[in-house]
C-alpha cells in the first residue's frame, strides 16, 4: 500500500474507547498527560474521542468526573483538531445490572455521546449464560451494548457465543492493537477471528497512559488496510461510528 493512502486513512480513526480524562481511574494521571495522549492520537490520525472513564470513576464522585472531563475539553490547544465527547466503560455482571439500568437512565453513567449505545465491560472470565443475560437486561430496556475489546473474552469463542451477542443486537468493539501487537496470542487470534469474519463494529485504542497502552493507532490501521478489505475497514475506524455516534 502507498505511503500517502494510509496516510489519509490514519486521519479517518474515531476512537471510541479512551481513558484520556485525567485523574478518575486507572488512564490519566493529570492533565499534562492527558495533553500528550491528545497530541500522540492527533499525531496517530485520531480526530474523534469518546472519553470513557471506567463506571468505578463515576461511582466514586461523579461530580469531579464530569468536571474533569470539562476542564479537558475547555483547556485542550485549540488549534489541535480532535473532538472529545464523554461516555463510559461500564463493568456488568449478574448481580449489579440493576443498579447499572438506573444509573444509565439517570444519567450517572453516560451512554456514547448521549446515543442509546453503551459501552460494555466484563471480567475476563465471562461465560456464556452471564453475557447473555446482562446484553439482554440492556437491550430490553432500550440501550444498545457496544461490547468492549470483546476479543478478551475467551469462554465466549470457545462455545461460539460471539455469534449469539452479535444476533441479538450487540455490536463490537475491538482493541485495534490486538490484531498485531497482543502478548496473549489467544488473544490475538480472536482478534483476528473477529476481523476475518467482520463481527468488529468500531475501533478503539484503549490507551490509559502514555507508559501503559499509549493511544497508538498507526501501526493497527496499516496492518488492517494492508492485510483487510478496504471498505469494511473504513466502516469500523470511523463509518459506523460517524453513523451512529456522531450522527
Amino acid at each position: 500500500m502507498e505511503k500517502e493512502e494510509v496516510k489519509h486513512m490514519e486521519h479517518k480513526m474515531y476512537d471510541i474507547h479512551m481513558h484520556i480524562v485525567p485523574g478518575v481511574d486507572d488512564g490519566s494521571w493529570s492533565l499534562d498527560m492527558s495533553y500528550s495522549m491528545l497530541y500522540m492520537a492527533y499525531e496517530q490520525g485520531i480526530r474523534k474521542i469518546i472519553a470513557t472513564p471506567h463506571s468505578s470513576a463515576y461511582d466514586r464522585d461523579y461530580e469531579s468526573t464530569i468536571s474533569a472531563f470539562q476542564q479537558l475539553k475547555e483547556q485542550k490547544q485549540k488549534w489541535l483538531e480532535v473532538e472529545l465527547y464523554l461516555g463510559c466503560e461500564v463493568n456488568c455482571n449478574r448481580k449489579n445490572m440493576q443498579s447499572i439500568l438506573g444509573k444509565l437512565q439517570s444519567g450517572i453513567y453516560p451512554s456514547l455521546n448521549q446515543t442509546p449505545y453503551v459501552l460494555t465491560e466484563f471480567s475476563t472470565r465471562i461465560g456464556r449464560d452471564e453475557a447473555i443475560f446482562c446484553t439482554m437486561e440492556l437491550l430490553n430496556a432500550g440501550w444498545i451494548p457496544v461490547l468492549a475489546h470483546l476479543e478478551r473474552y475467551k469462554q465466549l469463542f470457545a462455545d461460539e457465543t460471539v455469534h449469539e451477542l452479535k444476533k441479538n443486537g450487540c455490536l463490537i468493539q475491538m482493541n485495534l492493537y490486538s490484531v498485531f501487537d497482543e502478548g496473549d496470542e489467544k488473544i490475538q487470534q480472536n482478534a483476528l477471528y473477529l476481523i476475518q469474519q467482520k463481527l468488529v463494529d468500531f475501533l478503539g485504542t484503549d490507551a490509559h497512559r502514555m507508559n501503559h497502552r499509549p493511544p497508538s493507532a498507526e501501526d493497527g490501521l496499516r496492518f488492517l488496510y494492508t492485510n483487510f478489505e478496504k471498505e469494511y475497514i473504513d466502516k469500523i475506524a470511523f463509518g459506523n461510528a460517524e453513523q451512529q455516534l456522531f450522527g
